[in-house]
Parts: structure tokens; C-alpha cells; sequence
């Protein structure tokens, strides 16, 4: 019986009547989400796109203006007022050419008109409905994409009522808690009155002078805050207190993390990047000194997770460049396939002598590379099947050096309901089992159930009425292929963590040390 043969984004939808379009997605096999609720926890109130910390400050002092000065009850009006405060910032960006201040695609597109004045609403497009074209696409701007679920969790700003999307700073007076209302007036002290005053006039009028631009560049400087201010003494109490406000008890992650960040930075000569924390933590073990830190281990299961990712999603990423290859546009037999695999792989750690001819997965020879350097080689390697090998081995390796921590680990994670079935902790038990299996028996069952079946399963969660990640289709023992995925680590946060220490001027330009008065406040953590 033939199959009907699928062309990409028009696969029909059975009984729903409208062509199911295959859209590209992410993550595709579902293993990033404990990652992402381990950065969660241990670095509440910024994200991967808060990127510049002074606007925490900028946005207190907004609404405090807004009370103040307009002091309309409508929600189009403040986010009308709020997307002309962002765009006056875009436009005093354009001016001094800054990198990292949103919007200024737009502000250099009008900046460069060359004009004495310019008008705000071009480039917010309040009149708009759609707001395409503007300086930001989302209605609600920079802040309402970007930073207000941060400043909400950090109880800088609430909801005036229950979902109005009406925001005010918050204000109250509880020993070691910042309010909005604080971080508003020491942003407001920072500016000046005269400067103050001249922004919000510009903010109502909704049009801005060259000599205005002029006067504002200096105070409204938003890639740093001014040192020994209140507002800096101010930011760096609310980013070292409790990880939750809001609650009378809560965590110190974010100010133990903070103290590894500064500490790490400290100790390298070479620039401190991103993984640098994750990398130690993972192959410490969570452990300084010879003693569990539990956030240090909590970044150490971390990138135990992020190696698991990157060797199944590595996998199944190869697997669709094999499957695309060999099938040429056509449904082949999947058992053939996988075993042609599985063959080919077996045939590579055999000549890389990982491995002797029908022994087990649990005699496989650990790789005498590190599991970021296995990774590399992954990477590296331009032979698809010497691909899948690598991330067998990468698998061997967490498996061996991980499983005496198992028990503590999965302790750890219950605690904080950070642990799911997708996680390396639930696959390990499993794969243990089948260590007895040939190596090439092990490819077929890793290949199955933790990439096809894994994948499978997943799109077919993410499914909608018309729309579908799946990135290949299953049939009667056929398999054809639909799309390629493209994988890598995910950020942990910590890139943000490392432009908000900057921008507190805290850590020096290239990253290399720490500046005086960061080195006097890491010495008070």
C-alpha cells in the first residue's frame, strides 16, 4: 500500500478541514525547561532580555512621573506616555551611538533626518493599531516585553487592580526591602530637578530638540549608575536581598551566585564568560572546599542538564541530516534506517578504540575529554555518524561521572520541584538498565526512545489546530523527513547577571577584575 508523500507546510490536518503548516519551534525535544526553571530559581527578578539593570530604576521613576504629573486612569495613556519615555531614550542612544539600548534601529532612522525637532509619536506610532514599523512592536514596549514580570517579582511595581495592566511603583517602608517608590526618588536625585522636570515636559509634549537631546545624554546614561549614590546603594541591596521579596522568607541564590560571579572574576586572568560558573560547578560537583554549597550545586545540575540537551538534541539533529540525505525527499523504513545507524557508529568507536567488536554499552571506554570538549569535537566533526558517536560517548561519560551524586541530586531537585521526566535524573536509571545491551543495540534504543519517540512526543504536545514542530513524520514503519533543527546551550542568565555587575560598574569593561569599589562590595557578601 503506498503512502501519500507530505510537502513541507501543507500537510493536511486530518478532520480539522485547513493545511497544518510545519513552523520551526524550540526545543525540540523538551529538555530545556528544567534549565530554565533552575535559572528561575536561582536568579529570580532578571531574564535573558533584561539587559540593562538602571532601567529598573528608570521605569520606578516613570510611574512615579505618571502619578505625578498626568495622572490619567487609562491604560492606552500611560503606555502611550511610557512608549515616548522609551523612545526619548532610543533617541539620546542614536545620538551618542550606544550599543544596548533598545529601539534604536528607529531612533537612528529619524535621528539621521537631520531635523532641529523631532516628533515622539513617529516612532511610537501611538495612532497605530498594529504597531509595525515603530520603535518596538510590542504595544506595551521595552518595559512590558522585557522587564515587567522582573520588576513585578522583585515588588518594584504591582497592577493598580487585578489585570488592568495599569502599573504604579510600589511603596512602603520594611527594613532590608527596596520599594519603587525609594528607587524612583534616587533616580530622580541622580538627574537633578531642572533635567527631571525637562524629560517629563518632553514626555507630555511628545516632541524633543536637538539642545534638548543635547541636555539629557549625560544624566539619562543607562549603561551605568552612578557609584556611591544612593540609587547604586539602593540597586545593589535589592539584587543581594531575599531572591523574593514579596515573601518574608525567602532565598539568597541570586546574592550566593552574585558572590561566585565576582569571586570567579576575580580569580581568571582571561575574561569571564558565560559558562565559566556552570562549567566549575558541574565538575566540582557543587562542592567548594570539600562541602555541598546548594547553590553551586544547584548550577552544577544545571549543566548536567545542558549536556544531556546537548547530546540528545545533537542527536536528533543529526539524525534529520542523515535521514533528509538518505531518503531523498521520500519515506524509507525507519528499523533499516536506525540500524544502518547504529552500524555506522558501532563501525567508529571500534576504530577509535572505544570499543571491541560486540561488547556492551557498559564496557564502552570513557572518552579522556572533558564532557565541554566532547561537545567540541561534536561540533567539530563534519562525518554525521562520527556525530552520534560523540554523543554516545558524551552519554557514557554523564552516566559515570554523575551517578554516585544521583541520590543527593534528586534530593536537591525534589526540594524545589525542579526535576521532570525529560531530565537526565529520570533517564539515567533507565539507561543503566540496558547497559548490558550490545553498543549497537544501545544506539538503537538511545536513538528511539530518547530522540524519535522523545521527539514525537513533545510536537505532538505543542501541536495546535494548525501548526506543528514536528520535524519529521511516522507511518506503518516508514519515516520521512520534514525540517532540521539547529541546537546549542542555552544562556543561563548569567550573561545578564554580568552586564547588570558592569553596569554598576562593578567588573571592568573587558571583564578581566573587578574595579575598586567591586572589590569593596564583594568583600561586604
Amino acid at each position: 500500500m503506498s503512502v501519500q508523500q507530505f510537502e513541507k507546510n501543507k500537510i493536511a490536518a486530518p478532520f480539522l478541514g485547513e493545511p497544518l503548516v510545519h513552523i520551526v519551534g524550540q526545543d525540540p525535544l523538551g529538555l530545556l525547561n528544567t534549565g530554565g526553571k533552575t535559572f528561575d530559581l536561582v536568579l529570580p527578578g532578571l531574564n535573558n532580555v533584561t539587559d540593562r539593570i538602571r532601567y529598573y530604576s528608570f521605569y520606578c521613576w516613570f510611574f512615579h512621573c505618571y502619578a505625578k504629573y498626568i495622572s490619567k486612569p487609562s491604560k492606552k495613556e500611560q503606555f502611550d506616555h511610557l512608549r515616548r519615555a522609551e523612545f526619548i531614550l532610543s533617541l539620546l542612544a542614536a545620538k551618542t551611538g550606544v550599543q544596548g539600548i533598545g529601539g534604536i534601529t528607529k531612533a537612528l532612522e529619524l535621528y539621521n533626518t537631520s531635523q532641529n525637532a523631532f516628533d515622539l509619536t513617529i516612532g511610537t506610532g501611538e495612532e497605530k493599531q498594529a504597531k509595525d514599523g515603530t520603535y518596538w512592536k510590542n504595544p506595551r514596549g521595552i518595559f512590558g516585553q522585557n522587564y515587567v514580570s522582573s520588576l513585578k517579582q522583585l515588588n518594584l511595581i504591582r497592577e493598580y487592580e487585578i489585570n488592568s495592566e495599569f502599573f504604579i511603583r510600589t511603596e512602603f517602608e520594611i527594613e532590608n526591602k527596596i520599594s519603587g517608590y525609594q528607587l524612583a526618588i534616587a533616580f530622580e536625585e541622580n538627574l537633578g530637578s531642572e533635567i527631571a522636570q525637562l524629560f517629563v515636559e518632553i514626555m507630555k509634549k511628545g516632541v524633543i530638540t536637538q539642545s534638548e537631546i543635547d541636555k539629557l545624554i549625560g544624566p539619562f546614561n543607562m549603561l551605568k549608575i552612578p557609584t556611591n549614590t544612593t540609587e547604586h546603594s539602593l540597586i545593589w541591596q535589592l539584587i543581594t536581598g531575599n531572591d523574593e521579596p514579596k515573601q518574608d522568607n525567602s532565598n539568597l541564590f541570586r546574592k550566593r551566585t552574585i558572590q561566585l560571579v565576582l569571586e570567579k572574576v576575580k580569580k581568571y586572568d582571561d575574561a569571564f564568560f558565560d559558562y565559566r560558573l556552570t562549567f566549575d560547578a558541574y565538575h566540582s560537583k557543587g562542592l567548594i572546599d570539600n562541602e555541598i554549597d546548594e547553590t553551586f550545586s544547584l548550577w552544577y545540575f544545571y549543566q548536567l542538564e545542558q549536556f544531556w540537551h546537548m547530546a540528545c538534541t545533537g542527536s536528533l539533529s543529526t539524525l534529520l541530516k542523515i535521514l533528509n540525505k538518505e531518503s531523498n525527499g521520500n519515506w524509507i523504513d525507519e528499523e533499516i534506517l536506525i540500524d544502518d545507524i547504529a552500524k555506522q557508529v558501532e563501525g567508529f568507536l571500534i576504530k577509535e578504540n572505544f570499543i571491541a567488536k560486540n561488547q556492551t554499552f557498559k564496557e564502552l571506554k570513557i572518552i579522556d575529554l572533558s564532557e565541554e570538549e566532547v561537545v567540541e569535537e561534536t561540533k567539530k566533526t563534519n562525518n554525521n555518524f562520527e556525530k552520534v558517536g560523540y554523543n554516545i560517548l558524551l552519554v557514557k561519560k554523564l552516566i559515570f561521572n554523575n551517578k554516585s551524586e544521583l541520590e543527593r541530586l534528586v534530593r536537591l531537585t525534589k526540594t524545589y520541584e525542579l526535576n521532570s521526566n525529560s531530565s537526565f535524573l529520570s533517564s539515567i536509571v533507565a539507561m543503566q538498565n540496558n547497559e548490558e545491551l550490545s553498543i549497537k543495540d544501545f544506539v538503537k534504543y538511545y536513538l528511539k526512545k530518547y530522540v524519535i519517540i522523545r521527539h514525537q512526543w513533545v510536537s505532538l504536545k505543542k501541536m495546535n489546530n494548525t501548526q506543528s514542530t514536528e520535524k519529521f513524520i511516522r507511518e506503518d514503519g516508514l519515516i520521512r523527513f520534514i525540517d532540521d533543527v539547529d541546537y546549542a546551550y542555552s544562556s543561563p542568565r548569567l550573561n545578564t547577571l554580568i552586564d547588570f555587575l558592569r553596569d554598576m560598574q562593578l567588573i571592568n569593561e573587558d571583564k578581566k577584575d573587578l574595579t575598586t569599589i567591586g572589590l569593596e562590595l564583594f568583600k561586604t557578601l
